[in-house]
């Protein structure tokens, strides 16, 4: 478990520098862009590529393979490169065509046979399909490398993927303040300068994980084909099916969300949404993620033990780091919502009247911040057993579920976008709950998550009494004063607050977490 803390530690600290460069580049969209219909059509274009990347590449492609390349690693190296090459050669096969096909039919179809939202219209639509044909092929080059990232991860090598993200945001960051100067400040040439920065950057993206494995003679040239029945990589992309849709709840749940705001809400509140995944995405990334991205591996080796013990205890201790640190930040993330959002976006284009819409949209998602991790990770538990099915037929019913929520909360309550993140909460609490019953099938509980719960609930509630009373500026200050007053202090006090309750509570969870730490140096390390 040393090991899994020190992996978890150096994720999180490439996805911390990731997520501020991220907020750093959303900052400055928002403010070039604001909250109108230019924005919410390339938000918009850029869900789709950002929906395959989640659920082919760092999704169920990752899902399906790392297992059977951890497996292989042990007993046949030679075979695990044969294996990487041959699922690499696949994905260029299947996305190539259906990038070019995409690419080439978005500059084809006549925007007037699309639905156009009554704001924009028909150039929203034409903006959509330029968009589209650009951004779709970063399809590619971002699910290779999240394949390349996996076989690293299995290596031991956790730093350098996780460190990925930070070329795109770069690119992102680079277009936007380059449009200035390039005498680029129509916002619809803006959408477009990022949009070719993204695809630049994913075909870099993916370098920077093929020469490591280049280097470290793991990496064979791809094998351009179909996978042959009965192979390893035939199995990769046979389990592959069903855990697309095991693994898509929220993502999938969010493409709806802004599918929704787009033609129901106004195509300017996708812009509410967007801000609101983003706001949800950096705590999920600096806890839950590292976290499950940390333990699969290790699920994976020990889903081979005959009893499984060792298997359900790791995932048990999994499932209360998940609650102890994603509790609070959720929590945390509400509090000081309002302040948040000023500090980040506020500014030229992104104006008062966005704030509040942002802010209720994004409280409604974070306060499911929990069960997403929860449900990624017993999902992550279900794949390293080979069992694709029970997360799929879940997620399948959620889903709808999800879609017949949204209508019901938009049409008739005055939440707005907030109808729409409130109810993909609501199926990230069903999913979690759902999985982490069904997986007893499997191995029964080793530890008792509702004192966990009890626990983190409590100390959360202390440091949510302290949080207001601790903001040392008013409502008139600056920026930088706000975000250092507002904002970080309250942050560091909490988490000492939050912290000093655990200790007062003697949580095992919490103790066990510094026992590791401790342990770096020994010879299990």
């Amino acid at each position: 478990m040393n090991r899994l803390v020190r992996a978890a530690s150096s994720i999180t600290g490439f996805t911390l520098l990731s997520r501020i460069l991220g907020l750093w580049r959303d900052r400055l969209t928002a403010q070039a862009l604001g909250a109108d219909w230019v924005a919410g059509t390339f938000l918009l274009a850029w869900t789709l590529p950002n929906l395959m990347r989640r659920l082919l590449g760092e999704g169920a492609l990752s899902a399906s393979f790392v297992p059977a390349y951890t497996k292989l690693r042990r007993t046949d190296p030679a075979a695990a490169r044969e294996l990487l090459a041959q699922v690499a050669g696949t994905v260029v096969v299947l996305l190539t065509p259906v990038c070019l096909l995409v690419a080439s039919a978005s500059l084809l179809v006549p925007p007037e046979w699309l639905p156009a939202p009554a704001k924009g219209g028909v150039p929203a639509m034409r903006l959509l399909l330029a968009l589209n044909s650009v951004l779709f092929v970063y399809s590619l080059p971002v699910c290779l490398t999240a394949v390349y990232s996996g076989a690293m991860n299995t290596l031991g090598h956790f730093a350098l993927p996780a460190a990925v993200p930070i070329v795109l945001n770069a690119f992102w960051i680079a277009a936007v303040l380059a449009a200035g100067p390039l005498g680029i400040t129509v916002d619809v040439e803006i959408a477009n300068l990022i949009a070719w920065s993204l695809t630049l950057g994913g075909f870099l993206q993916l370098l920077l994980v093929v020469v490591p494995l280049w280097r470290r003679g793991e990496l064979l040239r791809p094998r351009l084909g179909l996978p042959v029945r009965g192979t390893a990589a035939f199995g990769v992309f046979a389990a592959m099916g069903p855990t697309v849709l095991g693994m898509s709840l929220n993502q999938i749940s969010s493409l709806l969300d802004q599918l929704m705001a787009y033609y129901l809400v106004a195509p300017g509140a996708v812009t509410y949404v967007y801000l609101a995944n983003r706001l949800l995405l950096f705590p999920h990334a600096l806890t839950a993620m590292s976290v499950a991205i940390a333990v699969f591996p290790k699920l994976a080796h020990e889903a081979n033990d005959v009893d499984r013990a060792r298997m359900r205890r790791t995932l048990d201790l999994a499932a209360a780091a998940t609650i102890l640190v994603t509790l609070p930040a959720a929590a945390g993330l509400i509090v000081l919502g309002d302040d948040v959002v000023r500090v980040l976006f506020q500014g030229e284009k992104f104006t008062e009247a966005d704030v509040w819409p942002t802010v209720l949209t994004s409280s409604c998602l974070v306060a499911g911040l929990p069960f997403i991790g929860l449900a990624q990770l017993y999902a992550r538990a279900f794949y390293a057993l080979g069992d694709t099915r029970a997360p799929a037929r879940v997620a399948a019913q959620l889903v709808g579920l999800n879609f017949v929520l949204n209508l019901v909360l938009v049409l008739t309550t005055p939440l707005g976008t907030a109808a729409l993140t409130l109810s993909s909460s609501l199926s990230a609490l069903l999913n979690a709950a759902i999985l982490a019953v069904r997986f007893r099938r499997h191995a029964p509980s080793a530890h008792d998550l509702g004192s966990a719960w009890l626990r983190s609930l409590v100390a959360t509630a202390a440091m949510c009494l302290v949080l207001p009373f601790v903001k040392a500026c008013g409502p008139e200050a600056r920026t930088m004063a706000r975000a250092f007053g507002n904002v970080a202090l309250p942050i560091v006090v909490g988490l000492l607050v939050y912290l000093l309750a655990h200790v007062l509570l003697r949580s095992p969870e919490l103790q066990a977490l510094r026992r590791r730490r401790g342990g770096a140096g020994s010879p299990d390390a």
